[in-house]
């Protein structure tokens, strides 16, 4: 038995010994598995391959990213899933992601609502100063709308994810979340600002017909 073999072996075997962990799935996620085991399996391999927080990416050498609405993505977007807990205050949002707070609560008190249970979370890079009355505008052609609530769960899953995708998502004409390292802290920000986002932050949104 070649080493591959030996290795595909024990791996089967490992999952068997603790297979009491697929209790934690869905029942309908479980019943899906077993009946597209093939692709359920490379689902597997790819999660594993991105266990140190990497994310889908867009890039000139893959397959383009597809929007919600059928537009192809930018170059560069990032998509990640996560579950976001409806049933969480603002300030609980915050807490929960562990990074030290730049908040303004009167700010904070008017983050939107959003839906709960799993959602792909859209991170677009700006590539140029983007003034905040465009915001809306420039996600709503990829079929996105602001979900800061979504964008927060996603870097609470992933602390290191801001650190190469600084972060933001924009409510009102003014009001934004943004994640990212300020004086070498990891932080979050929630204040108000009339400017705009500069080159480098990647803005996010979900879908439309999930916020």
């Amino acid at each position: 038995m070649s080493e591959q073999q030996n290795q595909i072996s024990v791996l089967a075997g490992a999952l068997v010994t603790h297979q009491r962990r697929f209790s934690k799935m869905p029942t309908e996620d479980r019943q899906w598995a077993i009946q597209n085991t093939e692709e359920a399996i490379g689902l597997f391999a790819e999660a594993v391959k991105n266990r140190n927080g990497k994310a889908t990416e867009t890039k000139k050498a893959d397959t383009s990213l597809i929007a919600p609405n059928g537009i192809e993505l930018p170059e560069g977007t990032v998509i990640r899933r996560t579950r976001v807990d409806p049933m969480r205050t603002p300030q609980e949002v915050i807490a929960a992601t562990g990074r030290k707070p730049y908040v303004n609560d009167c700010v904070l008190a008017t983050m939107p609502q959003s839906e709960g249970g799993e959602i792909d979370v859209y991170f677009l890079p700006t590539k140029r100063f983007m003034p905040m009355k465009e915001v809306t505008a420039f996600l709503a052609q990829y079929g996105l709308v602001s979900n800061p609530r979504a964008q927060a769960s996603a870097n609470e899953d992933n602390p290191a994810f801001a650190d190469k995708y600084p972060n933001g998502s924009q409510w009102g004409n003014n009001c934004y979340l943004t994640f990212g390292r300020w004086s070498g802290d990891r932080g979050v920000r929630c204040r108000r600002d009339d400017g705009g986002w500069s080159g480098g932050w990647f803005l996010s949104g979900v879908p439309a017909s999930r916020n």
